[in-house]
């Protein structure tokens, strides 16, 4: 019985990102290199524009003005 409640507990740790991930995960390769992967320039400037229009550096309309200006290049 604790053994059953012991693969319990490691299995729901691995599925909520706890723990892991373990190398019979067929998948782990493909979620490792998705979080471990560069961000673009332009996502990154996307990120800094929306951190300057939530702390009120810039308006609305100025940030889609200037995402605009991003999404273009």
């Amino acid at each position: 019985m604790w053994i059953i409640a012991l693969v319990a507990f490691v299995v729901v740790l691995s599925r909520v990102g706890r723990i892991g991930p373990f190398a019979w995960d067929p998948a782990w390769r493909t979620r490792r290199a998705a979080l471990c992967a560069p961000a673009s320039p332009s996502d990154q400037a996307e990120r800094i524009l929306a951190r300057r229009l939530a702390d009120g550096d810039l308006t609305v309309d100025d940030y889609y003005e200037r995402l605009s200006l991003i999404q273009a290049r």
